[in-house]
């Protein structure tokens, strides 16, 4: 297996909406970094980046439904964060209604939605695409 940056393709746009991700600001054509696992060009998982001035977003980590639980997760997101702290990331933000556990597992701090970052708070996903309900999270790179 390999995870490598990749194109935002239908592929990866179709893992994320099964995963019941937002991708609407995407289809419209958003900019964002994708990282993708694949094996032998099959798509096992995805995770996307925007960034800013060193404050990052993290958005729309999906795994393959029969491989969730094994750790692909896992390796995407400590991908993503090497990745993004190459390109000048310092902090990197989430949002989430069902993964805080999760990212909690990985060092990821609940921190209160006023406290987002401008870049953050200004987001498609943070101000239109996420429910006020969803939990503001953040990790120091």
């Amino acid at each position: 297996m390999r995870v490598m940056e990749t194109a935002l393709s239908a592929d990866v746009l179709a893992l994320m909406e099964a995963s019941g991700l937002p991708t609407k600001d995407l289809r419209a054509g958003r900019p964002i970094t994708c990282l993708a696992a694949s094996l032998n060009g099959e798509l096992l998982g995805c995770v996307g980046y925007e960034s800013s001035r060193g404050v990052v977003l993290l958005r729309s980590l999906a795994i393959q439904p029969m491989l969730q639980g094994r750790g692909l997760g896992r390796q995407l997101v400590v991908e993503l964060e090497r990745h993004a702290k190459a390109a000048g990331g310092r902090t990197v933000f989430l949002l989430t209604t069902t993964a805080a556990p999760f990212f909690e597992q990985l060092g990821y701090e609940r921190v209160a939605r006023d406290a987002a970052p401008g870049f953050i708070a200004a987001s498609t996903q943070f101000s239109e695409l996420c429910p006020g309900s969803a939990q503001l999270m953040m990790r120091r790179l």
